[in-house]
Order: C-alpha cells, then structure tokens, then sequence
C-alpha cells in the first residue's frame, strides 16, 4: 500500500502547502522503521496503514480538544473483512519517533484483540437496522496489555510512558493546536460516540485470517488469562 495515497487527491494537495507536503513525505521513513520495531518486539506483522491528512478531533467536556493521532479501523474489503491502521498526518508531522512508536504499538494492541474477538465472534450482535445484522467495535474500548505482547522492555516502558492515562505528549498537542488546528488546516470533529465502527454481520461470518496471526493470538490469549 502506498502510505500517502491520500496526498495524491488534488482536493488534498489544495489544503497544504509544498513545504508541508514535502515534511510529511520525509517522515515516512520514520514512520516505517516505527512499525519494523513493532512487528520485531512481538514477532508479529503489522496490518496495512496509512497517512490521513485530515485531522480527526473532539471537544471534551472540560471544552479541551482532544485528538484522535491513530486509529484502528476494521472495513468491508472485496475479499472480506480487512483492518487498516489510520495515521494521522499530525503525528508523523509534529511527533517525535517516541511518540510515534508508542501511537502505533497501542494501535496495534486494538489491532490483536479486534482480530481476536473477530476470529472467536465475541463481537456478534443481537441488533438489528434495517433488517442487517450489526456489531459495533469502538476503537477506545479493548486492548491487550503490552507486555503480553511484546518482548522489548524498552517499547513497553515508552508505551506505559505515554499512556499512564489516556495519550500524553504535551510538545506534540500544543504543536497539533498551533500549527494545525489554529492555522485551519483540514480537520474533522468526531465525538467518541462517533468513533465507532459498524461492521456487517456477514462480513464477519466470512472473515479469514492468516493461521500463523490466530495461533500467535493464542499465545497471547493464554499469558493474558484471557482463555
């Protein structure tokens, strides 16, 4: 997958300048080597992900903005269900690779236990919309505790780190709020009750995933206590 494709659309283009453009398409190394670090402290691959240029936020009760830097977000593909990892270009703009890393390795424990709810139909619902069988899956609610998963002390201490409650990296909010979010470059307000994700029953019922991912899941499961 090309990780910029967004940035090929003309209408995307229009919204930054050259200079920009040209920060964010550097830091894709970055970005790469982040994942490579991931995919070796847990010995697992990486699911597809991308650079969005649209920046998603929310206004929280206290009247702060909150911002989403990373999502993991589950799709009806031609062969199935697929997930994909979603990236925000402020991230990669403003974060630093510490930053970075722990983004995408807690992504990545949403990742393993969507997957493994998905594989065990822990996500099946009972709801049905106009007569179409849903289930909802939010981003914010389930992960898999990182040194269930990784080997790396060094990459679970960063995570722990950052997310002793809720994301903290106060250089790399203050940067997303005054070079981006006041500046008025794209953004889009989406409120966690929104954050969701619906995903056709059927589309799970046909869902197959790679044999090797559901045994190392397994694995996880069993030092987890989770079977």
């Amino acid at each position: 997958m090309n990780r910029l494709f967004r940035f090929e659309d003309p209408k995307i283009l229009s919204l930054f300048d050259k200079s920009f453009i040209s920060s964010i398409f550097k830091k894709v190394k970055v970005l790469e080597e982040c994942v490579k670090s991931v995919e070796e402290a847990s010995g697992i691959s990486f699911p597809e992900y991308y650079v969005e240029p649209i920046l998603p936020i929310y206004f929280d009760k206290g009247g702060g903005i909150a911002v989403y830097y990373a999502r993991t977000i589950p799709y009806a593909a031609p062969s199935g269900l697929d997930i994909v990892v979603q990236v925000s270009a402020a991230l990669l703009k403003y974060g630093l690779k510490s930053s970075i890393e722990a983004v995408l390795a807690h992504e990545f424990l949403h990742y393993l236990d969507l997957v493994r709810r998905i594989s065990k139909f822990e996500v099946l619902s009972d709801e049905v919309r106009e007569s179409v069988f849903e289930t909802l899956y939010s981003d914010l609610e389930k992960t898999i505790k990182p040194e269930h998963v990784y080997s790396d002390k060094r990459l679970i201490k960063n995570i722990r780190k950052k997310f002793a409650d809720g994301f903290e990296d106060k250089r790399l909010k203050d940067k997303t709020l005054t070079d981006w979010i006041k500046r008025g470059r794209p953004v889009v307000q989406l409120p966690p009750e929104e954050n969701i994700v619906r995903i056709p029953v059927n589309m799970i019922l046909v869902s197959k995933f790679d044999p090797i991912l559901l045994l190392k899941i397994r694995e996880i499961e069993r030092r987890a206590g989770l079977v």
